[in-house]
């Protein structure tokens, strides 16, 4: 079953959607791991926060009302950067350099490196998707779309019809806007 992005962030609130769940944190864990360790975290106290964070959301979540345009991934970035203060604090008294709590200084309402999040982003949901194309309509979505190459070429090194090439980016590209432009424009 297709869902959209704001389908997934409703299925995570039913009982027994652990396949919802699965695909949500293979699409986030690496992207909310990466801003826990832009924090200055090492990868034990950040695998932790991590998981303190799909905790804190499996409990949040249900009460969560997407309101346009950024905001999911906003409150998501929320959640994390006060988990990552709520560390820092704890670590503070276990007298940790003041430096490590001095990163979190900034804009509060701008989540880091949010090109960065969004290519893993889309590479996760890449990921996902594949493996329900053949590899020819995959490559040739692959190497046209995201790699430039000319439709012409692609169809020659695949050996399949100028039109496959078209209709497999086409297919693909409908697919990500369908189930994922949400996720991918928030």
């Amino acid at each position: 079953m297709q869902t959209t992005s704001l389908t997934l962030l409703h299925r995570l609130c039913q009982i027994d959607e652990s396949d919802a769940w699965d695909r949500f944190v293979r699409l986030y864990s690496i992207g909310i791991y990466s801003w826990v360790r832009r924090q200055g975290f090492q990868h034990e106290d950040a695998a932790d926060i991590v998981q303190d964070i799909f905790v804190t959301l499996l409990q949040k979540l249900p009460t969560f009302e997407h309101e346009g345009p950024k905001s999911f991934r906003g409150w998501l970035w929320t959640i994390t950067r006060n988990k990552c203060r709520a560390r820092a604090r704890q670590r503070k008294l276990e007298f940790v350099p003041a430096e490590v709590c001095d990163g979190f200084a900034g804009k509060d309402d701008e989540p880091f490196a949010e090109e960065e999040f969004r290519r893993h982003l889309i590479s996760q949901i890449a990921t996902v998707i594949k493996a329900d194309y053949t590899p020819d309509v995959w490559q040739a979505f692959w190497q046209h779309a995201v790699e430039g190459k000319p439709a012409s070429a692609v169809a020659k090194t695949l050996g399949i019809n100028l039109w496959a090439v078209y209709t497999a980016k086409a297919k693909i590209i409908a697919r990500l806007n369908e189930e994922f432009a949400d996720l991918v424009s928030d």
